[in-house]
């Protein structure tokens, strides 16, 4: 029997680890249900506390380069407005540093001898946001550069005389800009096209590090960039992967990479300028957030798989060992045998491109005709669907649906060139990728073609909705997570700051009206036979509500086949885990209905 979907809603995970200033211990995060705390605990994991006690997720913990104060964020209901935070040591109260609840306040560095930080906020003018200093002893807050776009400040220079700036102005579109602390000076670096830039910073020794396509490669590639003429030149380049991370020990003498393997992850440790073993961690799994130890000799990570949720590893000597941490299932009726692992595979589309998936296939008998089965679109689009931990996915399978999970044309880890093959009017293209992969669902051999589905949250809802509107006879039932449904009128609606940053992928309204109204759900809903559930919460401020509101009052006048989750204090995906318990009831529940029986 399988479990109550809302069973799956509670899971513990670990991670975003960073050591003390002496080594002795690890900041980092942990909770149940996606709800993520700070906390701290020896570096071998005994004497876990609690530091933070908001009711919202706390967000990144960054350490001062001096002494143990953090800083972390916080929002409210997942508007993503957030606030920044600082605990000193010793202390059990975090204290705020920012005070505009309705802007975003991104942590981008501590100043090098711990005085300053920098942060990218939009409070002067919600569209674009500007890079500011902060002294923290007297709050006295410095604008140095207004930015003509969303930006980021990705951290200071060693001697603390300048900050970098990333101009974010497209996913493909990245432009760096180094700004002097003093005066405010900018200067743009050269690039010789749009170029994708990140993890950039300074080594110790003032050397500016970065993963970039620069100057013409399609993969990203870790490079030393010259600040006067942009030229990259790289340090690691793994064939047809592209680089995730890179952190260089304190002591300079080990450099730690992430590859991306086709969505699993693979970490190398060893001297810089020299061939590095791969250090393995844990199977077929996604690593992330590369923390080194003041002795330059431990490396803290994070690891996730299908079947792992997110639990913190220490690497030394060339080897992995998981840190003792709480069993991730305690409290729960699951146990990690109830997991289930994808296979990667893949199809052809309708011009010879190769598409990507994953396939999982759930425990049990199959059924004579073969498993009901779900398409499942990722968010982005320029995202990918990696072999990371997705408790509602293994709760679909746990109640006996198969799933297709694919990276289409658009997605990223497979080169700038894949991720671009979607954009404005190329999107048609990746309808076409959809049906292709429908006929590759209804050949397989242990999939039900009467029984096939479709579910999607964020761009993946759009693609959902563009399925079930604009081919209406492929797809047997739908799930919506808050999806667009109005590509012309989402540009009014969305954050102000992300209107352009979309346009370049979606079309701009001036130019592209008849594009993006053809791929407007809304326009076909007349079409729709599959019945659909949509999810959506009301601080949502990346896909407002209306978006769904739109379809699903066009679908009721036509007394159509839809249900409507509407959440309160919630934002672009599920953190509370009583928004997860009713979500992933109401999609059991939908499927049960309309996409399980005969």
């Amino acid at each position: 029997m399988p479990h109550a979907p809302e069973a799956w809603a509670g899971i513990a995970e670990a991670g975003g680890a960073v050591f003390s200033k002496d080594g002795s211990r690890l900041f980092h995060l942990r909770g149940a249900g996606g709800l993520m705390a700070a906390w701290v605990m020896d570096a071998d994991g005994a004497n876990p506390r609690q530091l933070s006690h908001h009711a919202e997720k706390v967000g990144p913990l960054r350490r001062a380069p001096t002494d143990d104060r953090l800083i972390w964020s916080t929002d409210t209901g997942g508007d993503e407005n957030h606030a920044l935070w600082l605990l000193p040591p010793g202390e059990d109260v975090a204290h705020p540093l920012t005070h505009a609840p309705a802007a975003m306040h991104i942590f981008g560095g501590w100043s090098p001898d711990g005085t300053s930080i920098a942060y990218a906020a939009n409070d002067r003018d919600p569209k674009v946001f500007d890079a500011v200093v902060m002294h923290l002893e007297s709050r006295a807050v410095s604008r140095l550069y207004q930015g003509p776009c969303q930006i980021t400040v990705a951290g200071w220079s060693p001697d603390g005389a300048t900050i970098i700036v990333i101009e974010d102005h497209g996913s493909s579109d990245q432009r760096l800009v180094l700004v002097d602390v003093a005066t405010g000076n900018a200067s743009a670096i050269p690039r010789p096209r749009p170029t994708r830039y990140q993890a950039v910073r300074f080594t110790a020794d003032a050397t500016l590090m970065a993963i970039t396509d620069a100057p013409d490669s399609d993969m990203l590639r870790l490079c030393r960039l010259d600040p006067a003429t942009g030229a990259a030149t790289p340090v690691f380049a793994p064939l047809f992967r592209d680089v995730d991370a890179w952190a260089l020990s304190p002591n300079g003498q080990h450099l730690a990479t992430l590859e991306n393997d086709c969505g699993i992850s693979t970490l190398r440790l060893g001297a810089p300028g020299t061939h590095r073993q791969a250090v393995a961690v844990q199977p077929d799994s996604v690593l992330t957030d590369l923390a080194w130890a003041p002795d330059s000799e431990t490396l803290v990570l994070t690891a996730q798989s299908p079947i792992a949720p997110p639990r913190l590893y220490r690497v030394r000597n060339g080897e992995a060992r998981a840190l003792p941490q709480p069993d991730p299932f305690a409290g729960t009726t699951l146990r990690p045998t109830d997991l289930v692992a994808p296979v990667a595979t893949h199809w052809t589309s309708f011009d010879g491109t190769r598409i990507p998936t994953w396939l999982y296939l759930p425990q049990g008998t199959r059924p004579a005709a073969g498993w009901p089965s779900l398409m499942w679109i990722h968010g982005g689009p320029a995202w990918q669907q990696r072999a990371d931990w997705r408790p509602e996915m293994q709760m679909l399978l746990d109640q006996g649906y198969a799933l297709l999970v694919p990276n289409m044309r658009g997605s990223t880890g497979y080169g700038r060139a894949y991720m671009e093959a979607d954009e404005v009017e190329l999107r048609f293209d990746y309808l076409q990728d959809m049906a292709t992969g429908h006929a590759f669902m209804a050949a397989h051999p242990a999939l039900d073609p009467a029984r096939i589905g479709i579910i999607g949250e964020s761009y993946g809802g759009w693609a959902t909705l563009a399925g079930i509107a604009m081919q209406p006879d492929l797809w047997r039932a739908a799930v919506d997570y808050f999806g667009l449904s109005d590509l012309v009128t989402f540009y009014h609606t969305t954050s102000p700051y992300r209107r352009d940053h979309r346009a370049r992928e979606y079309g701009f309204p001036d130019t592209d009206e008849a594009v993006l109204r053809e791929l407007s759900p809304i326009q076909h809903v007349g079409r729709i036979k599959a019945p659909l559930l949509v999810l959506h919460a009301n601080r949502d401020p990346r896909v407002p509500m209306g978006q769904s509101e739109l379809l699903v009052a066009a679908m009721q006048e036509r007394q159509m086949k839809v249900t409507y989750e509407k959440y309160e204090n919630g934002g672009h995906g599920f953190v509370f885990p009583e928004h997860r318990r009713r979500a992933f009831t109401a999609i059991a529940e939908h499927l049960r209905q309309h996409l399980s029986g005969a």
